[in-house]
């Protein structure tokens, strides 16, 4: 069990400079076009400047509830990657901490 929640955590702390480099894209667009803090949602991201992930939104719109996917897609993309890059490292070091 330990081992399992080693890489959880691993992976939790891993995954955060992606996200870090997420917003930063995403600030960078922001600031070069007419987009502003909350009308860059994460599905407008995804279908204009990283389309390569629309199959994957497709697959989930097939496995999950679509009024969830809607709100979780019109979230500001800035704010919402910024939330969970805090969270997955504060929960990443925190079962670190709890397993040694």
């Amino acid at each position: 069990m330990k081992t399992f929640l080693k890489i959880i955590a691993y992976f939790c702390i891993g995954t955060t400079p992606f996200q870090i480099l997420i917003v930063l894209w995403a600030i960078q667009i922001v600031l070069s076009s007419e987009y502003n803090l909350f009308s860059l949602s994460n599905i407008e991201f995804i279908r204009n400047h990283f389309s390569l992930l629309i199959p994957v939104v497709d697959w989930f719109y097939s496995w999950f509830w679509n009024f969830w996917l809607d709100f979780v897609f019109s979230l500001s993309l800035i704010l919402s990657q910024t939330f969970k890059a805090v969270v997955s490292t504060l929960l990443g070091l925190w079962i670190l901490k709890k397993i040694n």
